[in-house]
This record gives structure tokens, sequence and C-alpha cells, in this order.
């Protein structure tokens, strides 16, 4: 049986070559999107002097372990800058430099950051406002740094234990109630950082580690979780890419680093701020 061959011209080749290539372009812009470069910077609440190897753990999440365990990140190249708050003075921010802020924890009850500490916080509180207010650099803070923003906007931050209400220890006592381990939070509202954690009405896990909580959450801050002891635990600004953890999504996300207790929820929660933080350079 013979096969009726319909010859096709050259400039029909060529069109249907043109075709392809444009559609297996098409597929590899979607399955490999182009790069996006992030820069950030880590802000040192630590009241002791700047060290820049401190918190190294928590910039090495965002710089090497989220962009490769985090598939949709796969094509973010992030770095981070270290600044203490004693010496921070804004100018990289200021600049259009930095694409999104981190306050970390820090060790030492709020009420030691006088004299000589004091004003050096109150210009960092002072230049949270005017960035929140002017700008729209997203910013993510983490148990202390979460509490900072807090502050920094005029809400409060106490003692979680009553009995140390009113009282002014040097270092967080450890005869103290605190939250500690891994912690159960319920969701209040629905929210993009929840995508894969959990839907609302739900829960997730976390690992905590605080003596003190937010007492008064203020406005425009919303809460997002609460725990059976502590009810501020993920609080945002509505519109803005501004969020606060009570919680520390950096720890024990493998069995190796917390054996029988791997909580991969903290992993996706970061993964999720830094793919906001992309979504607005695109």
């Amino acid at each position: 049986m013979s096969v009726l061959r319909v010859p096709v011209s050259r400039r029909t080749a060529i069109l249907l070559t043109v075709l392809v290539i444009c559609l297996v372009a098409a597929v590899v812009a979607v399955l490999w999107p182009r790069e996006h470069r992030l820069h950030g910077l880590l802000l040192d609440l630590e009241l002791d002097r700047p060290d820049p190897s401190r918190h190294e753990k928590l910039r090495e999440t965002f710089t090497r372990r989220l962009p490769s365990e985090i598939w949709a990140l796969r094509n973010c190249s992030v770095t981070v800058e270290y600044a203490h708050f004693s010496t921070f003075a804004g100018e990289a921010v200021n600049r259009g430099k930095i694409d999104f802020l981190i306050f970390s924890p820090q060790g030492t009850p709020w009420h030691m950051y006088n004299r000589d500490s004091a004003p050096a916080l109150d210009r960092l509180k002072d230049f949270v406002k005017e960035i929140i207010s002017k700008a729209e650099v997203p910013m993510l803070g983490i148990c202390g740094g979460h509490q900072f923003l807090v502050l920094a906007l005029g809400g409060t931050v106490d003692f979680i234990d009553p009995a140390f209400a009113g009282k002014f220890p040097e270092r967080y006592p450890k005869e103290a109630l605190s939250e500690r381990g891994v912690v159960l939070l319920e969701t209040l509202a629905e929210d993009p950082i929840f995508a894969s954690v959990a839907s609302h009405p739900g829960s997730f896990r976390v690992v905590e580690s605080h003596y003190e909580e937010v007492k008064r959450l203020p406005e425009p801050f919303v809460n997002l979780a609460a725990s059976a002891m502590s009810r501020n635990q993920l609080i945002r600004i509505p519109g803005k890419c501004v969020y606060g953890f009570a919680f520390h999504p950096e720890r024990c996300w493998d069995d190796k680093e917390c054996p029988g207790s791997a909580i991969t929820e903290g992993r996706r929660l970061l993964g999720n701020f830094l793919l906001m933080v992309a979504r607005r350079r695109s």
C-alpha cells in the first residue's frame, strides 16, 4: 500500500518550526521562571555588642536552606546582610537596596534596654514606623523581633508569668512560666502565609521559646494564630507584607536536628514569606 505524501513548503516548515520553538519556550518559562535576586537585612536586636556571627543559622536558613529545600524558591538567589540595632542607620533601606528586613530574636528582657541602648532602639522604632507608613519593604519579626514590631507601633509586651508582672529581672528567670518546645497553634483567619501549612479553621505545629509575650496588639496589626498559653502568635499588617512570628520557624526542620519531632510548618511559613517578597519584585 502506497503512502500519500503531502509536500510541505519550505515556508510552512519554517512556520511550524517557529511555533514549536515558541511552545517549548513558553513551557520552559512556566517550569523554570527567571531568577530572582533577593537581598535582605537581618537586624540583630540582642543587647550584647554587635556580632556578625550571631544568628548565623537564621541567615543560613534564608540564604541556603529555603532556596534548596522549597521547590517554588529554586530560582531565588538570596543574600542577607547583618546590622546591629545600636549602629543601624538605614541608608541601604532608604536607597532601595534592601528587599526585606528580618528582626531577630533576643535573649534579654525588654525593660533592660535602657540608658545607652534606649536611644538606638527608639531610633529603630521610628524607622520602622516610617517604613510601614511610606514604603513597601517586607518585614518579618521572629520571637523577640515579633515583640519589637509590636513595641514599635505602641503595643505592650510583658512576662507570660503573672508572678513576674511589675518585676524587672536582668535576665529571664528559669523559674518563670514560659512557652517552650513543640506547640499547637490554631488559625484565627485566612491568610497567604498559611499556604500549604493549614486551612482555616485549622492548626499547625511550631517551636516556641519565649518568656515574654504580646499583651496588647496595636493597630493596624491583626492576629492570625493563637496557642492555649499565649494568644498573639502570628500577626500581620493587612495589605502589607509585614509579619511577626512569636515562635521560631527556623528550628527543627528534620529529625537530625530534632530527633522524633521534625516540624515542617516553619519551613513553609518562611518559604511563603520569601515567595511574597519575590512576587513583589516581579
